[in-house]
């Protein structure tokens, strides 16, 4: 009879669970095999020992005959925290051919019970812009026959704030009591950062009394929001012109959001009468965060205006975003040759009374 390496022709697992698994495969061997696991004084009170024989035929024609064996041990209640082994002993019944394989693992305290609270929400996905507060409603029921103290704790994104409050109080909670097979309401309020990215976040709220505790999760969707702002090239909301003349105001807008500004344009929502005011570009596709673009304003007074201070207000219109109006105050100066007219003109009225005067005088 032909035997290969019998270590090439078993493999051993564990699962990473109270239940481990120990499997063995043994393929194309004529002989019966055993596998157990044997009993030492370390762990003579934990497990018992397990004998199974079984007989694997040789395939005809080159083929391969595959049995699997399963070896199952259960960590029992009474089991301390700390590192223990099992070896698994594979032979023939011969006793010429015999592998021996062992498992360590490590055994850790129990896992905190779980069947004697309950957390649910009734609306677990919420969305809006980023920088506002949510609000989750979620209900918090004692499924034990005695009184629980539950506290309450968030798992939430770095930079984000998380409160608890009764459903129908404003107080601010970390903690509640529960009476027996009892529930409470509770209010949950996310704030979200104002540059937070527009995208879905995981929440947790946890849920713990005594040996009991509950989770449940929740998902918020931000959707971003514009933050448009508007700033000239000195940072100044005045200018001077000429009547009749056209002069060119740089304007700056920016976008400071999360989420992009679509089809902007500027309005001139407030001008004096017969004053023109034309904005260049007159649209502007898209404004992306972080981005800034320049739009100019061309402003024209007609030319008999009276020299002085005149107030023009800039409106900013998209429907992604609202900014607030900017006010522009333009001071206007007449130009010199009307200076000289207008002088002329006074001189000749002056020169008319004179004369008129003079005559009136002699008679």
């Amino acid at each position: 009879m032909e035997h290969r390496d019998i270590a090439e022709e078993i493999a051993l697992a564990r699962r990473p669970e109270d239940l481990f698994d120990v499997i063995a495969l043994l393929k194309r061997f004529e002989f019966a095999a055993q596998l157990m696991i044997p009993k030492t004084q370390h762990l003579d009170s934990l497990f018992s020992q397990k004998l199974v024989s079984f007989f694997i035929l040789s395939a005809l024609g080159g083929k391969t005959v595959t049995t699997t064996v399963e070896f199952k041990a259960k960590v029992p209640d009474n089991a301390k925290p700390g590192n223990y082994q099992i070896k698994v002993f594979a032979k023939d019944t011969g006793g010429k051919t015999q592998y021996t394989e062992t498992i360590n693992f490590h055994v850790t305290t129990k896992k905190v019970a779980t069947g004697g609270l309950k957390v649910t929400s009734q609306y677990p996905v919420l969305t809006t812009a980023a920088g506002q507060t949510l609000k989750f409603t979620i209900d918090l029921k004692n499924e034990t026959n005695k009184p629980l103290t539950a506290s309450l704790a968030a798992k939430i994104p770095e930079g984000w704030a998380v409160r608890f409050k009764p459903q129908f109080g404003d107080q601010q909670i970390s903690s509640i009591q529960l009476k027996e097979n009892g529930s409470e309401t509770l209010s949950v309020e996310i704030d979200s950062p104002a540059r937070a990215p527009a995208k879905e976040y995981p929440i947790t709220i946890n849920a713990r009394a005594g040996a009991f505790e509950a989770t449940t999760n929740m998902k918020v969707t931000l959707k971003g929001s514009p933050d448009l702002r508007v700033a000239t090239r000195q940072d100044t909301l005045n200018t001077s012109i000429t009547a009749g003349t056209k002069a060119s105001v740089d304007i700056f807008v920016g976008n400071a959001g999360t989420a992009p500004v679509r089809n902007l344009n500027f309005l001139a929502t407030k001008k004096p009468d017969k004053w023109t005011v034309d904005f260049k570009p007159d649209k502007i596709d898209v404004v992306n965060p972080g981005e800034v673009r320049e739009i100019k304003a061309e402003i024209l007074a007609p030319a008999r205006t009276i020299a002085g201070d005149y107030m023009l207000t800039f409106t900013p219109n998209s429907p992604d975003s609202t900014a607030k109006p900017v006010d522009f105050r333009v001071t206007v100066t007449t130009p010199s040759l009307w200076n000289w007219v207008g002088f002329g003109i006074v001189g000749l009225v002056v020169i008319g009374l004179a004369v008129v005067f003079f005559r009136l005088g002699r008679r």
